[in-house]
């Protein structure tokens, strides 16, 4: 096939994509059709001017990594952020169908093996009909509910393909913008972390009273999920605010991981004076936006990513005395002379108790129990992946969903991630140190919170494979200033990352 042919292929298939989207977006109101008109616009634009698909891929990819987090922002059925992750792969492989793609290490594919073998075995060999007929399920607020996830074989194969496309596709994704420019992997970090922080930014301006952008972009959406974490409440109602999540404590979530990104943008070596500003204008809406959430995990988590982050870079590590001191006269100064200034942000966040947080707390405490329940009743396998949005954290999430297969293929994706960043990190690589600090925090929200199948959870692995790749290539990760950016070389590299 000629590179003409397989072009005017491949415009061809991403048009019809675009098109079933916005089919789909016709559903969902004003949004969506201003939606369709500037996808119909963009669309055929590229069938045009005939935009190089590399770079039609890249555009994608970026799009998707800035938009992951607003998972309340729905087109008909269709999250954006989903769907750019497919467009981004056949742009990728049809552009260059031999040397696009490269497998992730292997502590990535593991996940996505036993993924599928746990889907597999639910859907040949499902857990007994009259178990899971008498578990407990419940909504946000606490009311008995009916699972509607459809048939067993059906929602486990769904779950599976979803979980797949996060884990392992996005990472595939991420790593072939990077084999079409090493500096993919600085404008992926940005975007995800400027897409967090609009979303914070959106979430409090509503807590303010000006929830217009929220409401535009929420409209026609599913609203907020049946997930746990207390009662969630439509923008600017004085309550807890959703940024474009679809649920507070999924949009504390994803502030949490951008903290770590943004600090590294104004806190590495190599820094430009732009890198300096964009880092310090993304802060504060990753700050306020969680106090926004009033999640009470994400408010514990954002502190715990400043410090962590902190403590990670080596021009600001030696100032992390003199940053506790001031943090503690802060706090000390709200509690002697401005005590209720303190108590409104304890107020806010829920930590101070209330009957609210009581009745999310017996809701964690019920579906928590079914959790384990289910983890005692099939140890190995779990119940089924349809579960994996009920209990109460992500631990349990995995236990009852999956049992000691997804438990054990989880711990190892987190561990093999951390071990490449620690050690990149040891050499000086300062993205390394952001990525490290994005999977601790990780690790200390899934305590809290109940994320274990939101693609946003797995983006920082994904850059990290990404960065990996243009390292193997003997890269860094953007070029020197003032450099213009290389074609990319066509080296297998296959086997290199995959003994990783």
């Amino acid at each position: 096939m000629s590179t003409r042919t397989r072009e005017r292929l491949g415009l061809g298939l991403i048009l019809l994509a675009v098109l079933g989207i916005e089919a789909l977006g016709l559903r969902s109101g004003t949004v969506g059709v201003a939606l369709l008109i500037a996808l119909a616009v963009i669309a055929g634009v590229i069938f045009a001017v005939r935009v190089d698909l590399k770079w039609a891929g890249m555009g994608a990819a970026v799009l998707a990594a800035f938009t992951l987090t607003w998972n309340g922002w729905f087109v008909g059925p269709v999250r954006p952020g989903d769907a750019l992750i497919p467009i981004a792969l056949i742009c990728f492989v049809l552009a260059d169908p031999n040397h696009s793609l490269r497998w992730p290490p292997w502590w990535v594919k593991q996940l996505g093996f036993v993924v599928l073998l746990v889907a597999a075995i639910h859907i040949f060999l499902p857990a007994d009909d009259l178990y899971l007929s008498g578990r407990t399920v419940l909504t946000a607020t606490g009311k008995p509910t009916v699972s509607t996830k459809g048939s067993l074989a059906s929602a486990n194969l769904g779950v599976g393909i979803k979980f797949i496309i996060a884990t392992v596709f996005l990472a595939v994704t991420f790593a072939a913008a990077a084999r079409v420019d090493r500096r993919a992997v600085k404008w992926l970090t940005v975007a995800f972390a400027a897409g967090s922080s609009l979303s914070g930014v959106a979430a409090f301006a509503a807590k303010l009273g000006f929830g217009q952008l929220t409401r535009l972009v929420l409209r026609g959406g599913r609203g907020c999920s049946a997930t746990l974490g207390g009662l969630c409440q439509s923008a600017n109602d004085g309550g807890r605010q959703l940024g474009f999540s679809n649920h507070p404590n999924f949009l504390a979530a994803g502030l949490c991981l951008g903290v770590p990104l943004a600090v590294w943008l104004m806190a590495k070596r190599d820094r430009t004076g732009k890198e300096l500003l964009l880092g310090v204008l993304l802060m504060p809406g990753l700050i306020l936006g969680t106090y926004a959430s009033g999640s009470r995990g994400g408010a514990v988590c954002v502190v715990g990513a400043v410090a962590l982050s902190v403590l990670l870079f080596a021009r600001t590590r030696q100032y992390l005395p003199g940053f506790a001191l001031g943090g503690a006269i802060v706090v000390g100064a709200i509690i002697a002379f401005v005590p209720g200034f303190g108590a409104k942000i304890l107020q806010v966040t829920r930590l101070s108790g209330s009957a609210a947080t009581a009745g999310s707390d017996t809701v964690r405490s019920l579906v928590g129990a079914q959790g384990v329940r289910d983890f005692q009743h099939s140890p190995i396998q779990g119940v089924g992946l349809q579960v994996s949005f009920e209990a109460s954290q992500v631990y349990l999430q995995e236990l009852a969903s999956g049992g000691l297969l997804l438990f054990t293929a989880m711990s190892i994706y987190m561990l093999g991630g951390m071990l490449e960043s620690w050690g990149l990190m040891r050499k000086g690589d300062e993205l390394a140190g952001a990525i490290l600090g994005c999977l601790v925090i990780i690790l200390a929200l899934n305590i809290f919170e109940a994320d274990l199948t939101d693609r946003f959870y797995y983006v920082p692995v994904a850059i990290l494979v990404a960065h990996l790749l243009t390292l193997e290539r003997g890269e860094g990760s953007e070029p020197a200033e003032g450099a213009a950016a290389e074609e990319p070389v066509a080296i297998d590299v296959a086997p290199a990352i995959s003994r990783r």
